[in-house]
């Protein structure tokens, strides 16, 4: 994993909002605890406009901002070929790194990753300032492939209403270890959802009802090297297929929890867990 702290260069800087030099963005980062977006700039610019958008640079107020070419080196090699940023394919576009709270497992890593690359899936939405706004209000106690799903549902253009329920870390924590286990086992499955629901309401600390919860499975075998975005779209697409699934995925919950796992064979497992 690459230490997103560890290294510092000269800075330079080309507007007042945004850093051209990687070692000082990530120390001003780390020294005012606010995440860090990088723009992984390609020749055209495309994401420019977006990120020039006055409600867009209204929200990135609260993040460090970086703004690289994508031919960016540190220490004489290409900044997007460092494994840590594996899942943006070597592509341009925009990533986000947590450095809020040091005590995350995930502190200086990246949680979200938004290569600038065609989908499978035709309902996908170009990069708009719409979409910038969702990456940049997801939840920031989430990991990159939590972010990877609630990212995915919030841009379907059916709405789904259950990602603007409450993000509970439980259900995060349920939704993680239960893709886990279907990732080991390379078999889609559910969980003992009886025995989830009585240790959901347990850490919750209120009663619930209606606990209920979907999983599905990408295409990754099939279509091959889907990254983590990529297969989040994809499990989203297939319970768009199922109607049992799209409804509780459609709907609004007290709760909700998601997350994706990769398996040794490049099948992504997804799970969803909802409650009322």
């Amino acid at each position: 994993m690459l230490a997103f702290a560890s290294l510092a260069l000269v800075l330079t800087t080309t507007q007042s909002s945004w850093h051209v030099d990687y070692g000082r963005a990530c120390a001003q980062a780390t020294k005012e605890r606010k995440d860090l977006v990088i723009y992984f700039r390609d020749e055209a610019g495309r994401l420019d406009g977006v990120l020039d958008d006055p409600e867009v640079k209204k929200i990135l107020g609260r993040f460090v901002c970086l703004r690289v070419p994508e031919s960016y080196k540190l220490q004489d090699k290409r900044l997007l070929d460092y494994p840590a940023l594996d899942e943006m394919m070597g592509k341009p576009g925009l990533v986000v790194v947590s450095y809020h709270d040091k005590d995350l497992p995930y502190y200086q890593a990246a949680i979200s990753v938004h290569p600038l690359a065609s989908s499978h899936y035709a309902w996908v939405p170009e990069y708009g300032a719409d979409q910038i706004k969702v990456i940049l209000d997801l939840p920031a106690t989430a990991t990159l492939s939590q972010r990877s799903m609630i990212y995915a549902i919030r841009v379907h253009p059916e709405r789904p209403r259950s990602v603007h329920s409450t993000c509970h870390p439980a259900f995060l924590d349920h939704a993680r270890s239960h893709s886990s286990r279907q990732a080991e086992t390379r078999r889609q499955h559910h969980a003992d959802i009886i025995s989830a629901a009585s240790r959901l309401q347990s850490q919750v600390g209120e009663a619930l009802s209606g606990t209920s919860e979907v999983v599905a499975e990408s295409w990754g075998r099939v279509v091959g090297g889907e990254n983590v975005l990529e297969a989040a779209f994809s499990c989203v697409d297939a319970w768009r297929h199922s109607p049992g699934h799209w409804s509780a995925v459609s709907r609004a919950h007290r709760y909700f929890g998601y997350d994706i796992v990769r398996s040794d064979n490049d099948t992504w497992f997804a799970t969803g867990i909802f409650a009322d």
